[in-house]
């Protein structure tokens, strides 16, 4: 047969390959700004430049005080100054006590702040007393450093950034971070089908789908489109694609089909097979072609197949050249149904995810099979079954998340 499955991989040995291939790769790194820093992967580890706070500050709006001072002045003690964020505050005399603000650093000599509603002021007088109980020493004081100290580690190499990264780096006057450069994705797709004169043009939904899940991992995509049947106008565009990306995804025309030339293109431009076809299902077709180090990943075109393929093989490559840990989120939970997986293959089944007080209940979603779209969008993540394993109705078990970390 044309192309034919003769020496399939298990995923376990695809996915060995596929990390392999990974360590033989790194990407250069840049500086950016942190304002265009979000979904950026962290090429170093940042430390902190100071302590946060960097001196003592007030925990609120109120009033700085001798604790001792207070609590021996049953009529309160004397106001002198006010101390605002931003300010060198003033040295506390004896015996007064200084309104303070959010933020400020509290003055030498204080150590006790009471909020403006706690405290009294006696009529006709600048003294101020507790409305009821004194509080603690050291209360309301925000320590220098009790968050983390100049020196500690805020982020590390290979997280990616997001809001609450910003907002960290920021607080520490980092304007620039330095990252990697995202890797650049040459994506194909193929077929006759996709042309806008063809009787039966079908959309294209692959390219879309797998433009806003590669780049949800921060890589950068370019994306072609052969709406024919040609076998030399895909080798060109191949061609094309490979001199201009740092790896090729394509979609479609990967299986054994008289139309199927993707395998004959790739081969065509002296690339050879790191493998060819996966026992798993879906998505059986998938398969990997290099060419002078640069790699291929080949995704059959059934949209749910080329989702999960994308997202068990080619996501865990992404990940790994970009800095991160190649392994996707894991969720821990019960699932409600039974499963025996065939003896050769690995499945991976569609799930939804119920969140309960004793953890997460996996439901099997019913799916038309490779071809299913719509259920992508009612799964939370893919139960994987290795093969002949029996996955028995309540057994506690991991899935593979669907959501970008």
């Amino acid at each position: 047969m044309r192309n034919s499955f003769s020496n399939m991989l298990s995923y376990a040995a695809a996915l060995q390959c596929v990390e392999t291939w990974a360590k033989k790769s790194s990407r250069p790194s840049c500086v950016v700004p942190l304002t265009q820093a979000v979904g950026r992967i962290t090429a170093t580890a940042i430390f902190a430049c100071s302590n946060r706070p960097e001196t003592d500050v007030s925990a609120m709006d109120g009033y700085a005080f001798a604790h001792t001072a207070m609590a021996s002045a049953p009529e309160g003690l004397s106001i002198q100054g006010l101390t605002v964020a931003g300010a060198q505050p003033v040295a506390l005399p004896d015996g007064y006590a200084q309104k303070i603000l959010t933020g400020a650093s509290v003055p030498q000599g204080a150590d006790c702040v009471m909020a403006m509603e706690r405290m009294v002021q006696a009529p006709n007088s600048e003294r101020i007393r507790p409305l009821q109980a004194l509080a603690e020493k050291g209360a309301n004081i925000r320590r220098a450093g009790e968050e983390f100290k100049q020196g500690d580690l805020l982020v590390s190499c290979g997280q990616r950034l997001d809001w609450r990264h910003i907002a960290l780096l920021a607080c520490q006057k980092i304007h620039a971070v330095t990252v990697v450069q995202p890797l650049h994705i040459a994506l194909v797709a193929n077929g006759a089908e996709l042309s806008s004169a063809a009787a039966d043009c079908r959309a294209d939904s692959n390219t879309p789908m797998l433009v806003a899940l590669f780049e949800s991992y921060g890589a950068k995509v370019t994306s072609f489109l052969v709406a024919s049947d040609d076998q030399n106008a895909l080798t060109a565009t191949l061609e094309e694609a490979l001199h201009k990306a740092d790896i090729v995804v394509t979609t479609g025309g990967i299986s054994v089909g008289m139309t199927d030339n993707v395998m004959d293109a790739f081969l065509s431009l002296g690339a050879h097979a790191l493998f060819r076809g996966v026992k798993m299902r879906p998505g059986k077709p998938v398969s990997l072609f290099e060419k002078e180090g640069k790699l291929a990943f080949c995704l059959p075109g059934n949209p749910g197949a080329s989702a999960l393929c994308a997202q068990v093989l080619v996501v865990p490559y992404l990940r790994s050249v970009m800095g991160q840990q190649p392994e996707v989120l894991l969720l821990p939970g019960r699932v409600e149904f039974a499963f025996t997986a065939l003896p050769d293959t690995t499945h991976f089944v569609p799930v939804a995810a119920t969140a309960t007080a004793q953890g997460y209940v996996f439901t099997q979603l019913p799916t038309v099979g490779a071809s299913d779209i719509i259920v992508l969008s009612r799964a939370a993540a893919f139960l994987q079954v290795n093969p002949a394993e029996t996955i028995a109705q309540n057994q506690m078990c991991q899935v593979v998340s669907l959501q970008v970390i």
